[in-house]
């Protein structure tokens, strides 16, 4: 018995172990979450689908999982469960839609302001992030909405005044 080897599990494969006992659900759904192409697309860049993927490697590689590490996955399942629920996409969907309608006017009021070629691309510039911002997020800050607001306002208030202003020469040309 004196040249017998015993085979001691490494570190690694310990926490391995003890995180597939502790996390195991959580392993199962992240790996569903993975594996749905239409939540996550394969070659997809966006750095919240490598976060999901990055904590599930974690977990199944014997990383130490921290509460904040935790709380995350927490985060990440419960986003997709409310992705899975068709109330929240059509919600989404009719905020996305109406947003990009009131983009759009916003577009069509600076483009009637006559204001110059420099400003009109600074303009359109900010409105097309806010665009895609839109349509990747689904949502916008309270900045965000206020800026466009100030932003419509001003339009507004530039067509009215250029109205009257027009309204005004036709009456002395009279």
């Amino acid at each position: 018995m004196k040249n017998v080897t015993q085979v001691v599990p490494s570190k690694m494969e310990k926490q391995i172990e003890v995180n597939k006992s502790v996390y195991g659900k959580r392993i199962k759904q992240l790996k569903v979450i993975i594996n749905d192409k239409d939540y996550i697309p394969v070659e997809s860049t966006n750095t919240y689908h490598t976060f999901i993927r990055d904590m599930y490697l974690a977990i199944i590689g014997g990383r130490k999982i921290t509460p904040k590490m935790e709380s995350a996955t927490t985060k990440i399942v419960k986003r997709y469960s409310q992705y899975l629920n068709p109330e929240y996409k059509k919600n989404k969907l009719d905020y996305t839609e109406n947003t990009i309608a009131k983009l759009n006017m916003i577009k069509r009021r600076l483009d009637e302001c006559n204001y110059t070629t420099s400003y009109k691309v600074d303009k359109l510039w900010f409105l097309e992030s806010i665009e895609k911002q839109v349509h990747t997020r689904g949502s916008l800050s309270v900045k965000q909405r206020k800026a466009l607001n100030k932003m419509y306002l001003q339009f507004e208030k530039r067509l009215k005044k250029r109205e009257i202003t027009k309204i005004i020469k036709k009456s002395e040309k009279k």
